[in-house]
């Protein structure tokens, strides 16, 4: 059987064979169809390929870079149906085209995936990165060698008194209180601190309690902000937490506060370790969870139905403490509902998906704990939900005075300073979408001056072991946006900006960092081949016309040193070839005498036409020794 040969597959069946189901030649034409006497005809419409299983937001990014390519005339649209009355169309057809193309350019602004895409078109279309989300998070993290030389099992233990003793508990909880809490600040320590200190009182029993999900998923962040190697433990508290989790999806029972803080602890740890898929899934179900407990309404009503241990517990204290209870315990849930939103509102973003919107929620925005300060995380969400283009369209002077608004914040904490320039490099790509020269000098040198911050953030908490997903996310997204402003301000940034992902990398040495250091350096080496061949063809064009731009005298005042502006034309016209008769006028007094504005006057109106010559020494030039042209122009 080893020297028979091994049966073939033909790449494309005839219309009949498919039909009837049998197998064809794949020639012209088949065997099939001449021994039964048929015509045999192939189909002209090439085949789809089948999505792959695990890319399903791939599906969406790639609906989304259609959009936009219709949207920009760049593919036909596909035809309608004239009716039998005529072939007018309403205006309401053009007006859903002008907004659909306006939204359009919305979710491309919002999603950091197509902005790349779309920058890497502009660049270079032969060459630019497919449409994917880049430094979505710093990727799966390495196996210790533990764990990489055997199988390993992620099945938890009936209890977690068995899996974690109670100072590892305890230590856990102060990392996650140390690097997590700053920038999402929806649990009580306290609280938890003495949930502990119950749950560990009767270790042997081995039975699920409610609160043991929000127990897994602080564990889980400890170990996350510590380790830069995933290990055995952590598996199993994912594990344990997602399966306590899953029951109460598909539970009878009304969603307890307890089973809503394990969600968002859960969802928030997705952002940071799984794909951009799950993590979507998760937002969306923590939101339903939301609604279906009633935390979204500031209503007595809905409170008296969300916990019950806590209404028993007040029960047995004073009018006083219970007030106090009463308080703590709507604050939680407006921390929670204000979460849940921010969680969801960005995760949809990035992927260009729709998030889920509660109808009739009434709670308000949780105030911050700092009473002298505004600055928390809370403080951003009406901001981040403004930009959704499906809610409402905003205007460049209501997103101008937004990226103010946000530029005003002062952050110290280095997570909090990341979603902060997250948030400004948002709306940055909404005022670019609009209008790419819209922003003033002086706001465009503040979007620079926070987006250095941001790397300085970012470096930081990679030094602390803290792996935020903006700790990736960020800097990549700072590379592009520097590269479309292209300014010399934004590229003497650029260095920063790739050292920092290389620093990034450099701790944690994944698939996706790789992937994400890899593509920023493409940006970087297509800007610069294209600034080469731009450079390569003003040269052309210089050469080619010194010799006339010469021989035409320029306007000039009596009596001014006029040599000053030849010996301008004669620098432009070294090294072409030029006949002998042609002479150069350098007179002796170039390089005495200042030089009249009358002079440069046609120097000045080129700057003022052209704005990417705002930054250039005219004096200097004029001045200068050195042989023109020079070298660091890269001509």
């Amino acid at each position: 059987m080893s020297d028979t040969t091994p049966r073939k597959r033909s790449r494309a069946a005839c219309l009949s064979c498919q039909s009837r189901k049998r197998k064809c030649s794949g020639e012209q034409p088949c065997t099939t169809c001449t021994q039964a006497s048929i015509d045999c005809h192939y189909s002209t419409a090439p085949r789809k390929k089948r999505p792959r299983s695990n890319s399903a937001y791939r599906a969406t990014l790639s609906s989304l870079d259609e959009s936009q390519r219709r949207a920009d005339g760049l593919i036909p649209s596909a035809p309608k149906p004239v009716s039998a009355a005529g072939s007018t169309t309403s205006p309401a057809s053009f007006n859903w085209t002008d907004e659909s193309r306006g939204m359009s350019h919305s979710l491309e602004a919002n999603s950091g995936a197509a902005f790349v895409r779309k920058l890497g078109l502009r660049i270079d279309p032969a060459r630019a990165p497919r449409l994917h989300l880049f430094a979505w998070n710093v990727g799966e993290r390495r196996l210790s060698p533990a764990l990489a030389a055997r199988e390993i099992s992620v099945s938890a233990p009936g209890s977690i008194t068995k899996l974690l003793s109670q100072e590892d508990m305890r230590r856990l909880t102060d990392i996650y209180f140390e690097k997590v809490d700053p920038c999402y600040p929806f649990l009580d320590r306290i609280n938890v601190l003495s949930r502990i200190s119950q749950r560990w009182q009767s270790p042997l029993d081995i039975s699920e309690q409610p609160y043991d999900a929000v127990l897994y998923g602080i564990a889980a962040f400890g170990y996350l902000f510590s380790r830069r190697e995933i290990i055995v433990t952590e598996l199993q508290l994912v594990e344990a937490a997602h399966k306590i989790l899953q029951k109460s999806v598909l539970g009878a029972e009304t969603p307890s506060i307890d089973t809503i803080a394990a969600w968002v602890l859960r969802a928030a740890y997705m952002r940071m370790t799984a794909s951009p898929h799950a993590a979507w899934m998760a937002s969306c179900t923590l939101m339903h969870l939301i609604e279906a407990a009633g935390v979204h309404l500031d209503s007595p009503d809905s409170e008296s139905n969300l916990n019950p241990e806590s209404q028993h517990i007040t029960n047995t204290t004073t009018p006083q403490s219970k007030s106090t209870e009463t308080q703590n315990t709507l604050d939680t849930r407006r921390r929670l509902f204000g979460m849940a939103r921010h969680l969801n509102t960005w995760i949809s973003f990035d992927l260009g998906r729709s998030r889920v919107l509660l109808h009739g929620a009434s709670q308000p925005i949780p105030l911050s704990q700092n009473k002298t300060t505004r600055a928390s995380l809370f403080h951003l969400l009406p901001l981040s939900e403004s930009l959704d283009p499906t809610t409402s369209s905003q205007s460049l002077p209501t997103l101008e005075s937004a990226l103010k608004s946000v530029l005003d914040l002062s952050y110290s904490t280095s997570s909090l300073i990341l979603v902060q320039t997250n948030l400004t490099l948002c709306i940055y790509r909404r005022v670019r979408a609009i209008n790419a020269h819209a922003l003033l000098p002086q706001d465009l040198d503040r979007v620079l001056a926070l987006a250095q911050r941001g790397l300085r953030a970012a470096r930081d908490m990679v030094l602390a072991s803290s792996p935020w997903h903006q700790v990736a996310n960020v800097p990549f997204q700072v590379v592009c946006t520097l590269l479309a402003i292209d300014s010399r301000p934004a590229l003497a940034l650029l260095p920063d900006a790739m050292a920092t992902l290389g620093q990034v990398l450099g701790a944690y040495d994944t698939a996706s960092m790789r992937e994400a250091y890899s593509t920023a350096y493409l940006l970087v080496a297509m800007h610069q081949r294209r600034k080469e061949d731009d450079t390569r063809a003003l040269g052309d064009v210089l050469r080619a016309n010194a010799a006339a731009a010469i021989a035409q005298p320029l306007p000039r005042e009596e009596g001014s040193g006029s040599g000053r502006v030849d010996a301008v034309m004669a620098r432009a016209g070294e090294g072409v070839k030029m006949d002998e008769q042609v002479q150069i006028p350098v007179q002796q007094d170039m390089v005495s005498g200042p030089v009249s504005d009358a002079e440069v006057s046609w120097l000045g109106d080129l700057v003022i036409d052209i704005p990417s010559l705002q930054n250039f020494d005219i004096d200097q030039f004029l001045m200068t020794d050195v042989p023109w042209p020079w070298p660091e122009m890269g001509i």
